[in-house]
Order: structure tokens, then sequence, then C-alpha cells
């Protein structure tokens, strides 16, 4: 086994000791400013605390806002339903009935048809008019060829 030895260090000699450690003058360490590091804490926190109250009163606020629409919704769908109501009573046939005869309508007769011929005569000649019913309507115009 053979071991290998690291190179010895010298010491050094008292007199290059000495030489080397002397005192050195130094300067008074730098000024702290723990005043201007507190004060810009105390206004980061103050800023912090500030626009958490701020964004709770916005948020309360909106809330205020959000019951007063949610009542105002319910008023109006209330009134919604109330109109529905009222309209589904006035298209009751039987109202719509008796506010016809208040106002003196009487009932319509049994319905009548007119039969015409498909062709009508060239001359412009009128055709007589059949009525099914037996009763002719004078209101009523007979077609003719120029019409």
């Amino acid at each position: 086994m053979s071991a290998a030895t690291a190179p010895l260090k010298r010491a050094r000699p008292s007199q290059e000791r000495g030489r080397d450690r002397h005192l050195q003058v130094v300067d008074e360490p730098p000024k702290r400013h723990t005043l201007v590091y507190l004060l810009a804490i105390v206004m980061v926190v103050a800023g912090t605390v500030f626009g958490a109250v701020a964004l709770n009163a916005l948020a309360a606020g909106s809330s205020v806002d959000a019951r007063r629409l949610d009542a105002y919704v319910l008023e109006a769908e209330r009134a919604y339903a109330q109109l529905v109501a009222d309209v589904a009573a006035l298209e009751d046939p039987a109202r719509i009935r008796a506010a016809a005869f208040d106002l003196g309508l009487v009932p319509a007769g049994p319905g009548r048809h007119v039969a015409l011929e498909r062709n009508l005569p060239a001359d412009g000649a009128t055709t007589t008019v059949e009525v099914l019913d037996g009763t002719a309507d004078p209101l009523k115009p007979v077609l003719s060829v120029e019409r």
C-alpha cells in the first residue's frame, strides 16, 4: 500500500502575522431608515384595509339594489298575472254575449248561401240568383261580366 502525502503548509513566522493583522478605521454603519420603512408599511396596510372596506361597502350597496329589484320583479309578475286573469275574464263568451245584448245586438240568423253559375253570359246580362233558403238579400250586389 502506498500513501500519497499532501504538500506541507509552511507555518508563517510571527512577524508576518503581525504585519497582516493591523487595525483599520471603519466608518459608521449606514443609517437604516426605519421610520421610512415603518411609514411605508403603515401606508400599505392602511390602503389594503381601506380598499377592503370600500369593496365591502360597494357589495352591500349592490345587495340592497338587488333586493329592491327582486321586490320590483315580484310586484311586476303579480301585476302581470292579474292582467292575464282580467283578460281571461273579459274574453269569456257569456260576458261578450251579455255586453252585445246590452248594446242592442241580436243573434245572427241561419246562414245563407248563394249559388252562382260558373259561366256568365258574354253580353253583360246578369243571371238570376238562386237563393237556397228562399229569401233574396237586396244589399248584396249580383256579379256581372264587367266586374
